[in-house]
């Protein structure tokens, strides 16, 4: 994976400050918004993404595999899909998952009615990095996921 796409991608990610990022290690989840977020920090190979109250460090280096998610099987009645970009080790392992702002959600969360602005802010992000440096599209539900190459262009399954 191209290390300097993947800064880009997590710079981008961050300062659009509607984020929610999510390390889950299997047997614990943390959930922090990127709201008032700085800007991340690269030194090396090292990430550094950082709020007021909390930091991460990725090591960039590690970061196999980028996906463009859009999610049917999460078992949340409310929402029938979710949308994130995932982070992925070589092992297959999820490093981290941004969460882009749900279109079945308000602002503080709670069910609403569909909001086609913040699905076309997924897709529009989906665009731009799909097909670039090995970033797919991922679309998982009813037990199958499929890859997509690209999707700004002709769509080609992979």
């Amino acid at each position: 994976m191209n290390q300097d796409t993947i800064k880009k991608l997590i710079t981008e990610l961050i300062m659009s400050d509607r984020m929610l990022l999510v390390i889950d290690s299997g047997g614990a989840v943390s959930e922090m918004h990127a709201r008032g977020m700085t800007e991340p920090e690269y030194s090396g190979q090292w990430a550094t993404i950082e709020s007021r109250d909390w930091h991460v460090h990725l090591n960039i280096a590690t970061v196999e595999g980028v996906q463009f998610v859009e999610n049917s099987d999460h078992g949340h009645e409310v929402m029938p899909k979710l949308y994130y970009v995932r982070l992925s080790a070589a092992d297959g392992v999820t490093l981290l998952r941004f969460y882009f702002p749900n279109p079945w959600l308000d602002d503080d969360e709670k069910p609403t009615e569909f909001q086609p602005e913040l699905l076309a802010y997924f897709e529009e992000f989906r665009d731009r990095y799909v097909g670039t440096d090995g970033i797919v599209f991922v679309r998982r539900g009813g037990g199958e996921d499929r890859y997509y190459a690209d999707v700004a262009g002709i769509t080609a399954e992979v």
